[in-house]
């Protein structure tokens, strides 16, 4: 059975934790500094920036969450689970994108153990992903989650059976959406903050 990562796992100098609708911005800008490869890589085709923007504006819906690898403030890394609209069918869509620098660091493999943990907690008995045949990074990613791999005309999809929720993996997803919390209201209070303080520094002494 796979099993999830600790809340917060660390990867390096940064930190995996949930994004909330509040963060969107800091999705945007993820998606709109991976290079052509890498957007091919997560799309299965080519994509301008408007279609990027317009496609997290949909993100943070009602059907999906997104888990992120945060790094001095910045989003070099997520994951998305889909379809949570649909529990009755117990299955959900996973995607991850890691932006070219940040790869090869167990980035991926945080994202996707938080991103099963969720899925289990959430009814979801099957995750399903498609990757292009190319692409060695998602491939071995796959095979590290115990993937059932099926190869297509042009893709290659992944059945992965996420497990019954337990209590340890309700007590993790809890933790971690605590630390994720207070990690946006903090980014927020100091946006709120700065221009407060800089108005007090150039007023009349």
């Amino acid at each position: 059975m796979n099993r999830s990562m600790k809340p917060g796992a660390k990867a390096r100098h940064g930190e995996v934790r949930r994004l909330w609708p509040t963060e969107r911005d800091l999705f945007t800008a993820h998606l709109l500094r991976l290079d052509a490869a890498s957007r091919r890589e997560r799309f299965g085709t080519a994509v301008n920036d408007e279609f990027l923007t317009d496609y997290a504006e949909s993100t943070f819906g009602i059907g999906g969450l997104v888990y992120a690898y945060v790094e001095a403030g910045e989003v070099r890394g997520a994951a998305e689970l889909r379809g949570l609209e649909e529990l009755v069918v117990q299955t959900g869509e996973a995607a991850f994108s890691v932006e070219r620098d940040w790869r090869r660091r167990g980035i991926g493999a945080a994202l996707f153990g938080h991103l099963i943990t969720a899925a289990r907690n959430r009814g979801i008995r099957t995750l399903y992903m498609t990757y292009l045949p190319e692409n060695i990074a998602m491939r071995n990613l796959a095979r590290k989650f115990e993937a059932e791999l099926i190869s297509g005309y042009n893709d290659v999809e992944c059945r992965i059976a996420t497990g019954a929720p337990t209590p340890f993996t309700l007590l993790d997803e809890a933790l971690n959406h605590a630390q994720g919390f207070a990690a946006m209201s903090l980014a927020l209070q100091r946006k709120l903050w700065q221009p407060a303080l800089f108005s007090t520094a150039g007023g009349p002494h």
